[in-house]
């Protein structure tokens, strides 16, 4: 088991350092679900990636999920505009690949990622170039249970590498900037985060809390205050089916509904509203699909004026220890023919055991 696990690590290592020769986004955003995407409910339990989202729904994860995971993510932004212009590599845009790698167990759980990023991407003259990130993250969650409450804490942190204004003519220029060539420090780039979490989980229903940003550094001094601790505090709740129904069987459709208010005062806060509906073929082969709603609001503006609206769909296959998820994320605006906003994607591939 050992020498296939080891096995696995270096293939899909080599697949991630292939795709980020092609494919580089934003900012490092997914870990196993993600290092942060703001957009994953901090009221879902039962699983291992729900504790991405809120550490303190580590005690309720299912002993069947196992206490290791492997998740490989692309995720970039497709743009029109890019090919009414014409331009060069027009499906490599913002895009970012990262590989995480977790264990741990019920109580505490340490994750590592690392991503290649595409940023700041330009065309003039005829030369294209992007800035090239090698991101890097770690994470140690700690959390426990009393009966059906808990809580957790976090503590992370990470860095980046760069190299700026790079010239790429084809996919192989990709590859040869990415893993050939010198990478120099980020300033700025380095970060450390202590969040806490509290969790309310029962058989048909869960509520969570989480902020992420208790203590943080940046710029080279260490942030404490109320407002840092109430930007990045999250207020979900959800609700569901049991797995089983009274008979012990398993439930075909097993819907789920939650909302969620995130970032509660800051610029970028919002509220969520999300619909799963699991459809359990078998006891270890399930598929998922899940829509959500997205309000962006800036809370520090009269009547927390709105900023923009998405739309998320997730298409997501379990099968055994491995899960396939796809999803695309899409402004309100391209429903109205809008081309000046792009739609972003996500491809992922989850092992546990």
């Amino acid at each position: 088991m050992k020498k296939l696990l080891l096995s696995l690590i270096v293939f899909l290592m080599a697949i991630v350092s292939l795709s980020a020769s092609v494919i580089m986004p934003d900012s490092v955003n997914y870990i196993g679900g993600t290092f942060r995407d703001s957009l994953q409910s901090v009221a879902q339990a039962g699983r291992y990636v729900n504790s991405f989202a809120n550490p303190a729904a580590l005690p309720f994860t299912s002993e069947n999920d196992g206490s290791f995971l492997l998740s490989v993510n692309y995720n970039d932004a497709i743009d029109s505009r890019l090919y009414k212009n014409d331009e060069k590599l027009p499906f490599f845009n913002t895009g970012e690949s990262s590989l995480t790698l977790s264990f741990g167990g019920q109580n505490a759980m340490f994750t590592a990622a690392i991503g290649y990023d595409l940023e700041n991407r330009q065309q003039e003259g005829g030369q294209l170039t992007y800035d090239m990130l090698f991101k890097m993250h770690f994470q140690l969650d700690l959390a426990y249970a009393f009966g059906p409450f808990s809580f957790g804490g976090r503590v992370q942190g990470g860095s980046s590498l760069v190299r700026n204004d790079r010239p790429v003519e084809t996919v192989i220029d990709f590859a040869t900037n990415m893993l050939f060539s010198q990478f120099f420090e980020n300033p700025g780039s380095e970060y450390f985060q202590l969040g806490l979490g509290l969790m309310w989980h029962d058989e048909c229903f869960t509520a969570g809390i989480y902020t992420g940003r208790v203590i943080s550094t940046g710029d080279g001094t260490v942030h404490f205050s109320l407002d840092d601790l109430t930007d990045s505090l999250s207020l979900g709740l959800s609700f569901y089916m049991p797995r089983f129904n009274s008979r012990g069987e398993l439930i075909l459709l097993r819907p789920a509904v939650f909302f969620q208010a995130g970032n509660i005062t800051s610029h970028e806060s919002y509220l969520m509203a999300g619909l799963d509906l699991c459809f359990q073929l078998l006891p270890d082969v399930n598929l998922s699909f899940v829509t959500k709603l997205v309000s962006w609001r800036d809370a520090r503006a009269d009547y927390m004026k709105s900023t923009g609206n998405l739309s998320v769909y997730e298409l997501e296959v379990e099968f055994g220890r491995w899960a396939l998820a796809m999803n695309f994320s899409i402004p309100f605006e391209v429903y109205e023919g809008d081309d000046s906003r792009p739609v972003s994607f996500t491809l992922s591939m989850r092992f546990n055991s």
